[in-house]
């Protein structure tokens, strides 16, 4: 494993042109430090919770209860056929009382109210704690529990993570470590994000998981602080630990590129899933045949690879405007339905 990169100072016009381009994790220190939150959160968990409760429309979210076992991870059960926690719906005012009350247990369960949309939970909240290297328009989410592990996983998202409470560790592992995480159904996840079905990357029984040696010699780690923020870009996988153990708080801010005016860009996850279907039962001769369409079709041609067709020709190689994006999908769904 090595360190992850660090920047200090970011502004928005380098984040757009140096990092995300990259393709690559960076950790931007202090880039939220001076939001009220990080403040509230460093006076003491009452100070914050009470802060917070400022905000609360009274609005139920998610939330997560796991017994305190020793990786402390939101994660499948022993047999795979479910998962190891409960999850409910509760308002803040009620999740707030119990992470209180777990604040006086020496080892208390794994609690977290996860990915609730801040302008409809906590309306205001996010005007008081803007993000400076984002588009206001970009909608932040917010995490907040005690000590707790979300196994490596992957989104399809640009991502942005600000530690606004306690502490967290993000161990980043690239795409193509996939064949090395263990990877659960991608339809079958404690989360709507496909999840290894490994707790811990770094405590995991070896004999049990032995890929994982290889998985970590392509891992990044790095620990964030209250004010600290971590570009991930998408698909890359990340298992994220939150340390402190009574108070931990992140929002985090997905984005990605329009596909077509007006038409989000959305298809990932469901193309993936679409082409599992269409090609399991195939012999795997033709499978490999696929494969070499893919590379070309989805991934190769572009470029010098298209100089034979006049650009007012690509159709599909080339821009898609929203009526032709809108009947390619309709065409795409109706064979779906046959």
């Amino acid at each position: 494993m090595q360190s992850m990169k660090e920047v200090h100072g970011l502004t928005r016009e380098q984040f757009e042109r140096e990092v995300v381009p990259a393709y690559e994790p960076v950790v931007m220190r202090g880039v939220v430090a001076a939001w009220p939150l990080v403040a509230q959160a460093q006076a003491g968990l009452e100070a914050c919770l009470k802060y917070l409760m400022g905000f609360d429309g009274g609005q139920p979210v998610d939330a997560v209860l796991a017994r305190p076992d020793a990786t402390r991870a939101f994660t499948y059960a022993p047999d795979q056929a479910g998962f190891n926690f409960m999850r409910d719906k509760r308002p803040y005012a009620a999740l707030f009382e119990q992470l209180w009350r777990y604040s006086h247990f020496p080892e208390p369960p794994a609690l977290a109210a996860q990915s609730a949309l801040v302008a409809e939970a906590l309306p205001g909240l996010d005007l008081a704690n803007p993000l400076p290297l984002l588009d206001a328009a970009i909608p932040p989410r917010i995490w907040i529990g005690n000590r707790a592990t979300v196994p490596a996983h992957f989104d399809d998202s640009h991502n942005i993570a600000c530690v606004a409470a306690g502490r967290r560790r993000f161990t980043l592992l690239p795409p193509r470590c996939a064949p090395l995480l263990y990877l659960g159904p991608p339809d079958h996840a404690p989360t709507p994000a496909p999840m290894s079905i490994v707790p811990d990357l770094h405590t995991a029984d070896r004999t049990r998981f032995p890929r994982l040696d290889e998985a970590l010699t392509a891992a990044v780690v790095a620990e964030l602080g209250p004010g600290d923020a971590i570009y991930i870009p998408p698909l890359w996988f990340h298992q994220v630990e939150a340390l402190a153990p009574h108070l931990n708080i992140l929002m985090n801010y997905w984005w990605r590129p329009l596909a077509a005016p007006g038409r989000e860009d959305d298809l990932h996850q469901a193309a993936l899933r679409l082409a599992m279907l269409a090609l399991r039962h195939l012999p795997d001769a033709e499978r490999e045949g696929w494969r070499a369409l893919f590379d070309h079709y989805v991934f190769g041609a572009q470029g010098e690879a298209l100089a034979h067709i006049p650009p007012a020709q690509r159709h599909l190689f080339g821009d898609v405007d929203a009526a032709a994006d809108a009947a390619m999908r309709e065409d795409i769904v109706g064979r779906i339905r046959r």
